[in-house]
């Protein structure tokens, strides 16, 4: 949702440029690369699988809010340091699906996986540019809002997968 709607958002919450809005997602993709590209295997190595899904997903709920919350253009460069570390969340939730999956299944789930990213990303930039486009003058962060509900719902759903999973363990 971050993406579909930031030029829209940030035009009209801040009044920046075209080149303000390129400078910010520039940030976004380097913020990316050094937390996706350099550190997420040590912050998993640290934290292992789980904590480190919970804590991806609680920073991107976190940032979510925050992109539609902030009042100063300024904020969200802020947001987008912190929002990064949410780049261990895939990498994590890969790790714990692999780990559950037979080898000889593997290229079916991740098939599946990419199957749904690629729903979302119908999905959600409608969703997104819908829910701008009604919202404007009463909350115009409303998609920032919508994604970081729908991060929180991922959140309880994965609690809830790791209690099952316990249970089955601890049956066997």
């Amino acid at each position: 949702m971050l993406q579909t709607i930031w030029v829209l958002y940030t035009g009209y919450r801040y009044g920046w440029s075209n080149l303000q809005v390129g400078l910010s997602l520039a940030c976004v993709g380097i913020m990316a690369v050094i937390v996706q590209g350099g550190l997420v295997r040590r912050i998993i190595a640290r934290t292992g699988e789980r904590r480190g899904l919970v804590a991806g997903l609680l920073v991107t709920a976190f940032a979510m809010a925050a992109y539609g919350t902030a009042t100063r253009g300024w904020m969200i460069y802020g947001f987008i340091l912190v929002g990064a570390w949410g780049g261990i969340t895939g990498p994590a939730a890969q790790a714990l699906i692999t780990k559950h999956v037979p080898p000889n299944e593997q290229g079916a789930v991740q098939g599946s996986l990419s199957g749904l990213v690629g729903l979302a990303g119908i999905f959600a930039p409608v969703l997104a540019a819908w829910s701008f486009g009604k919202c404007i003058p009463r909350v115009p962060g409303i998609a920032f809002y919508e994604a970081s509900l729908l991060i929180l719902l991922a959140l309880a759903l994965a609690l809830r997968s790791f209690r099952l999973d316990d249970r089955i363990s601890s049956a066997l």
